[in-house]
């Protein structure tokens, strides 16, 4: 979980969970146990990306890892 404090919020964000599902979207908090995107979408191999109405809320757990993409 210390991990998480060196992000900043409001950069956008790839998160790639242990259970093999990648979200893109804009790294709203940061809370104790779990991650909060908005503007989210799942992207799929060899689909277009999903996107997803409202938060998506992804236990810290599960993050295997995070990647900045502007920042």
């Amino acid at each position: 979980m210390r991990l998480f404090k060196r992000y900043p919020v409001l950069d956008v964000v790839l998160v790639n969970t242990k259970t093999g599902n990648t979200f893109s979207g804009v790294l709203w908090r940061k809370r104790l146990g779990y991650l909060v995107l908005r503007n989210a979408r799942m992207l799929r191999r060899d689909k277009e990306p999903m996107t997803i109405d409202g938060e998506v809320v992804i236990p810290a757990d599960n993050v295997d890892f995070l990647q900045v993409v502007n920042g």
